[in-house]
């Protein structure tokens, strides 16, 4: 990378600016990012490197203008006491009271899979939090805005989830928070787990039914690792987190003891295949362990306090109240 000369009389803010536009022509607005902030932070004593999944962003201070453009960032941002003024919502409102079970104030930033960049600028954000499968062509747009950091929640197990809370902890200055918060969610999850009816080692399974077909999560999904945690055991094992536009007959073929089907309501396979004869034969239908649950809880949102909701939700049904 060929470096740019910066002349001492002009003004740091300007000098900033320069930097950035320069190797962002050059094709190297990445780096342009990094090295952005790195001056902006370089008289900061308290600035700290921050290592993510696309590198490492160097952050001072306590970041108070946050964007986030996952759910589970939004979940983790207020578990550390922080409102995003920006969070991709998929342009619809009432998921966030849904996420958080309370309205709070922020600016839509679009859809979490393609943000609008021209908001997220206009909201003068000092951290931004993106995901690593969904926006990494777009990182490089993202840290010319603010110092951004890039984590993997799309396709993240639930251990990435608590290791993406640390690292949020630590972009806002407050490690030691988001200790207590993983802690605080552990115990929970213990307790949540103890409550497991016996007998309650069969395979289980999550399968997402749309109207051409089911997606099956597994063991490396978020809701199938959910599942490892509480000590079940998911009917897939797989490194693959899904397998999309799944038909009935390998649906059969998996055979889950415990079947939880997600949906957005009614108008999907789930409504057409339960009148089949296959459908009859699968272990979790005839013990009538199939379970509809909320697509937003098991399939969307992820962050820890998901993952209570996802295991309070499972124990509630296997002891019963469906």
């Amino acid at each position: 990378m060929s470096s740019v000369p910066l002349r001492p009389a002009r003004p740091l803010g300007r000098v900033v600016l320069a930097v950035v536009a320069v190797l962002a022509a050059a094709g190297l607005s990445a780096c342009s990012s990094q090295a952005a902030t790195k001056l902006a932070g370089a008289s900061d004593t308290n600035a700290r490197d921050i290592v993510h999944e696309l590198g490492t962003t160097k952050i001072g201070g306590r970041p108070a203008r946050v964007v986030a453009l996952e759910f589970s960032f939004v979940q983790t941002l207020d578990q550390l006491g922080v409102t995003p003024v920006g969070i991709a919502d998929d342009d619809d409102a009432a998921r966030i009271p849904q996420l958080l079970g309370k309205k709070i104030d922020y600016t839509s930033v679009g859809t979490r899979l393609e943000p609008n960049l021209e908001l997220v600028s206009g909201l003068q954000p000092d951290l931004i939090i993106a995901d690593s499968t969904r926006h990494a062509t777009i990182y490089p747009q993202l840290g010319a805005i603010a110092p951004t950091i890039v984590l993997n929640s799309w396709e993240g197990s639930y251990q990435d989830i608590k290791d993406s809370a640390l690292t949020i902890a630590d972009a806002l200055g407050d490690r030691a928070k988001g200790e207590t918060a993983v802690a605080e969610h552990d115990r929970r999850m213990k307790e949540i787990a103890a409550k497991i009816p016996a007998g309650s080692d069969g395979r289980v399974l999550l399968a997402v039914a749309t109207p051409d077909g089911m997606s099956l999560h597994t063991s490396s999904a978020f809701t199938g690792s959910v599942f490892k945690a509480i000590g079940l055991k998911p009917a897939v094992d797989a490194t693959d987190t899904v397998e999309s536009g799944v038909g009935l007959e390998r649906l059969v073929a998996v055979d889950p003891d415990m079947l939880f089907v997600a949906t957005d309501g009614p108008g999907t396979v789930y409504d057409e295949w339960r009148n089949n004869s296959a459908w009859a034969g699968i272990s979790a239908v005839r013990s009538k362990a199939v379970y509809e649950v909320n697509r937003n809880a098991f399939s969307r949102f992820r962050g820890m306090h998901t993952a209570e909701v996802i295991a309070a939700d499972v124990v509630r049904k296997l002891n019963g109240d469906r």
